[in-house]
């Protein structure tokens, strides 16, 4: 029984040193009082784009689809984000900015959405960007007069002050000699020497006309006194009725907007229209700056040039990648080819001509250089093929190709052509993405196109 005791008595020491040992590290890991309030949800963005027909201020017809949604780490189909059943994109009162290469050229306010084969789009009213308001600075009329009061001034010491006499003698001796550009103070003709005067000895400076004057308001009539009594305000405030304020009435406002089914004024832009017009639009909780992500060349010659060394590489993309006629058999020649006749020179390619091109330069990124975005076509009717590239220009300036899409008339189904919409920062980084619209012989989807390291990806395609 004591040996039983004296090993619970060391058991209990054990754990008590161990607990002792332990408690500093636990203290240690406290990280303190954690405000959850201040945690910040994640970044949502959304993409869309505008189509439209005649002008962007009053167009024709209008519709908004809804391309992604990043919701902070990855993209999320815009026409299926947080639908119940309408989706977040396009939900009434949301507004675009509606962007230029990231410059704003307006805002588009959606009105009301419709589920169309499958795809919410959106119809609404376009509104002109609020213009800044800059203050005007007005010249003073009594302008500041800067004095130089660097230099010290001593006080006058009585004559009757033995015990500072000596003290202020020496003073005057040691004084530097006195600026006659000082300011002196004068007395007024009229006083007493004893200074009786209470009175300032400078004259009054003069009265700022444009200095703020305090009045007491005007008392309003009985009437007036007993309606600011009922709503509770003092009697001296005077409220000014504006008369823009809005009025609460019963019944029907005798000016409504009228929009329509949204059925039938989204059908109106449906399917593929060479006459059709994109923009894209953008939609964020955050205000953030503006920022043009259009390239900025040198001169105007090396625009040319570029856009010239572009179009040279996508002829001869073209030429390379014509397809054959069907049936065309190699003709071999069955007898040996003697020694002294020559091989015959292959005949050089010629280059196909171009129509409907399209060259855009961008920034994407701080001092990332120039992205360089080419399209065109080759032919016509059935016979028509399409071509988009992007490239960037190495060191001495030669476009180096980092995707390329060549598709023809009759593989759309297959192979869908490359229109490019603009360049949109998509997932909120300051770093622009592409956004190309992809057509073929039904319709048209979006799709966008992260440049980085030398490459060009897709990153998302919204749905046919």
């Amino acid at each position: 029984m004591p040996r039983a005791g004296n090993a619970a008595k060391q058991t209990i020491l054990t754990m008590a040193a161990l607990a002792l040992a332990l408690a500093p590290s636990a203290r240690a890991q406290y990280v303190g009082n954690v405000d959850t309030s201040k945690s910040k949800g994640p970044t949502l963005r959304a993409t869309a784009v505008l189509e439209y027909t005649g002008d962007l201020e009053k167009p024709t017809a209008s519709r908004l689809v809804p391309i992604a949604v990043w919701d902070g780490e990855r993209y999320q189909p815009g026409g299926l984000y947080m639908a119940q059943p309408v989706p977040l994109t396009v939900l009434t009162g949301t507004q675009y900015v509606l962007e230029d290469a990231g410059t704003p050229k307006g805002l588009f306010d959606v009105k009301a959405a419709a589920d169309v084969n499958g795809s919410w789009i959106a119809i609404g009213n376009y509104q002109k960007p609020p213009t800044p308001k800059e203050a005007k600075l007005k010249a003073s009329r009594h302008p500041p007069v800067i004095v130089d009061d660097s230099k010290p001034h001593f006080a006058h010491v009585p004559t009757g002050d033995t015990k500072e006499g000596a003290t202020s003698a020496k003073a005057e001796n040691s004084a530097p000699p006195v600026d006659p550009d000082r300011p002196t103070l004068h007395q007024r003709s009229g006083e007493q020497s004893g200074g009786q005067n209470t009175e300032a000895t400078n004259p009054a400076p003069p009265i700022d006309p444009d200095r703020p004057v305090l009045r007491e308001p005007a008392k309003p009539a009985a009437g007036a006194q007993q309606q600011a009594s009922n709503n509770g305000a003092p009697e001296t405030v005077t409220q000014a009725v504006d008369p823009n304020r809005p009025h609460l009435e019963y019944g029907k406002p005798s000016e409504q907007e009228s929009l329509g089914a949204p059925e039938k004024v989204i059908a109106t832009l449906a399917g593929p229209q060479p006459e059709i017009e994109q923009i894209a639009a953008v939609s964020d909780a955050a205000t953030r700056q503006p920022h043009s992500y259009e390239y900025s060349w040198s001169s105007p010659e090396d625009e040319k040039k570029m856009q010239g060394e572009v179009e040279a590489v996508a002829q001869q993309l073209l030429a390379a990648s014509e397809p054959k006629p069907f049936g065309e058999v190699k003709r071999v020649s069955s007898h040996r080819r003697s020694k002294s006749r020559k091989a015959a020179k292959p005949a050089k390619p010629t280059l196909p001509t171009l129509a409907d091109e399209q060259f855009k330069a961008y920034e994407l990124s701080y001092g990332g250089g120039a992205t360089l975005v080419f399209s065109a076509t080759e032919g016509q009717g059935a016979a028509a093929r399409y071509i988009t590239l992007i490239a960037q220009p190495d060191f001495n300036g030669t476009p180096i190709v980092l995707f390329k899409q060549i598709t023809s008339e009759r593989d759309l189904n297959i192979v869908p052509r490359m229109k490019l919409i603009d360049a949109v920062d998509t997932d909120a980084d300051n770093r622009a993405e592409l956004i190309f619209a992809l057509e073929n012989n039904t319709g048209r989807h979006y799709a966008i196109y992260r440049v980085a390291d030398g490459a060009a990806e897709q990153v998302f395609a919204s749905g046919s």
